[in-house]
């Protein structure tokens, strides 16, 4: 299993991200801040790509990469949160993969994250040449080399070889397969199915998406389909059945984590409006349909996939792990050594549960009672078997 710390690096990437901007738009400035007149029309350009992504949704499908200003708010802020997302998320695969398939890549954000997580050969797809050309520089400069095509990606034969260690497809579904679309879903997961068969034998396929319940219940959905057609899950699910999430009204399970704010993030997201204080959204690691289901300890493991919820009966989370949906609630004041964990939970972790009381609404702690957390947000599962290459 890999050891290496692998460190987000922001204070070197984005002085690159607003130099690759100031030469795209063929102008000068300072490059560890934006002027008044530039740090207004990104911040409009950014509600712009919000509203026409998730509101009104009026650039979804379009290219909207095709607009200078649209791009160009694009690689100075949803770029760096993305990056963010990929860092976390690609950090919970057993090993660093090899060779990687960044599909609907835009500017490359998901694809750097691999490489920094130790890729060697990264292939990054997208209709849009220029999103492309930013991005491999931005890669470019901090020494990493990458092989860009401008692709139709639904198109039946991509223009690249082989099988990949790892595909990403990062925020496009929606965009690939709009729901007013006709026969979207058997069209989705034809598609899927097809990536599936790129993968090699201990590849993975990623899928993230936002939090938002539409976003949410496509990948919950896909889920289903994906394990019927023989994909197990690497993460975040250790549930094998049906997705209890989809089994009740109104129950999300998307993941939340932290993340770094630069100042200029800060200052646009004030600027904007946009209250984002943890990064949120809805993935998914699907492994190759030639391998097995992560093969895990026999003690009960169960993610956290709520926040804290407080009550006069004390505080309690929702779980979702090997024995299915369930509940744990305490109401001790002060809990000793074997249960302390308790106290600091944070959702999206997975954690051991032994000796708790099982109770007609689910897991009571009590003296004696064993919680640890078994694998912290964007850590691997703890496998029993993992192979090194």
């Amino acid at each position: 299993m890999k050891t290496k710390k692998v460190t987000l690096d922001l204070e070197t990437i984005l002085p690159l991200c607003i130099n690759t901007w100031r030469k795209f738009r063929k102008e000068g400035g300072p490059s560890d801040h934006l002027q008044t007149r530039e740090f207004r029309g990104v911040v409009e350009a950014i509600q712009l790509l919000h509203s026409g992504l998730h509101e009104d949704k009026s650039l979804v499908g379009k290219d909207y990469f095709e607009k200078p200003e649209l791009l160009g708010a694009y690689l100075l802020y949803n770029w760096v949160i993305s990056y963010q997302q990929g860092m976390s998320l690609i950090a919970e695969l057993p090993n660093p993969p090899k060779r990687v398939l960044d599909l609907c890549s835009g500017s490359i954000s998901f694809g750097l994250a691999a490489m920094r997580h130790g890729a060697s050969e990264l292939y990054a797809l997208d209709r849009n040449e220029q999103a492309l050309m930013l991005g491999a520089e931005i890669c470019g400069k901090l020494g990493y080399p990458v092989n860009i095509r401008k692709a139709d990606c639904l198109r039946p034969t991509l223009p690249v070889e082989g099988h990949f260690d790892l595909i990403i497809i990062g925020h496009a579904l929606d965009e690939l397969f709009p729901t007013t679309q006709k026969d979207w879903k058997n069209k989705q997961q034809f598609f899927l199915k097809s990536l599936l068969n790129r993968l090699t034998p201990d590849g993975y396929l990623l899928l993230v998406e936002n939090s938002f319940s539409e976003a949410n219940k496509r990948i919950l959905e896909i889920r289903e389909q994906l394990i019927q057609l023989g994909a197990p899950v690497q993460a975040p699910c250790v549930w094998k059945g049906e997705c209890p999430a989809l089994q009740t009204p109104n129950s999300p399970c998307y993941a939340q984590r932290e993340y770094e704010k630069p100042n200029l993030l800060k200052q646009i997201q004030r600027a904007a409006e946009i209250n984002l204080s943890s990064l949120k959204m809805t993935y998914i690691i699907f492994k190759s349909p030639q391998a097995a289901w992560p093969q895990l300890p026999e003690t009960p493991l169960f993610r956290i996939i709520s926040p804290p919820v407080e009550s006069h009966h004390g505080k309690s989370y929702y779980l979702c792990g090997t024995e299915g949906k369930k509940k744990i609630n305490s109401r001790m004041k002060v809990h000793p050594k074997e249960s302390r964990a308790f106290d600091f939970l944070k959702r999206g972790e997975l954690i051991s549960i032994n000796h708790a009381v099982d109770t007609r609404n689910g897991l009571e702690i009590v003296e004696g009672t064993e919680i640890k957390v078994e694998a912290a947000c964007g850590k691997p599962i703890p496998e029993l078997f993992t192979r090194a290459e």
